[in-house]
């Protein structure tokens, strides 16, 4: 599995998603390649086998939105590529 995450490092809910991203992978003995790269986004992205999981809203959201993809949304996406060829 290759996967690419591009998030705010400065952004202690986008480091969360991160750290969930490698504790997901070691938990569930997946092999990965992962990708980071720090760049100042207002949500992670998540690119999984060249599928890509951000944020697809039009509007700003304010400081106390729910980051998306959060980290169910990361589960699932994760556990959705994990076993495909």
């Amino acid at each position: 599995m290759e996967i690419g995450l591009i998030y705010s490092k400065s952004d202690p809910r986008q480091t969360h998603a991160r750290n969930f991203v490698f504790r997901y992978l070691s938990e569930h003995g997946v092999l990965a390649k992962v990708v980071e790269e720090d760049q100042p986004v207002k949500s992670p992205t998540l690119i999984i086998n060249g599928y890509t999981l951000m944020d697809m809203r039009q509007q700003q959201r304010d400081a106390d939105a729910q980051m998306f993809p959060g980290v169910d949304e990361m589960a699932r996406a994760l556990e959705e590529h994990a076993w495909c060829p």
